[in-house]
């Protein structure tokens, strides 16, 4: 899995303070798409162990309500 960036601090995109990851890939292809760039499922850097490890690290502060997984859409 490729992700495109991780928001370490987001009020946008669900409630609260989160954390919030953009996953590349999708096969929809929507008209007008303004992340068309992420439709690559190589797209981004690789989800690794430590990808990993860093996001369970920007989620330990008491001020994040959670984490939000953004993309990735298939048919």
């Amino acid at each position: 899995m490729y992700y495109g960036e991780i928001k370490k601090v987001d009020i946008a995109n669900g409630p609260g303070t989160r954390v919030s990851l953009f996953v590349s890939g999708c096969r929809r292809h929507c008209k007008d798409c303004f992340n068309a760039e992420t439709w690559d499922f190589s797209f981004g850097e690789p989800f690794t162990a430590q990808t990993e490890q860093e996001i369970l690290r920007l989620l330990a502060p008491g001020y994040i309500h959670g984490l939000t997984v953004l993309g990735g859409g298939t048919l």
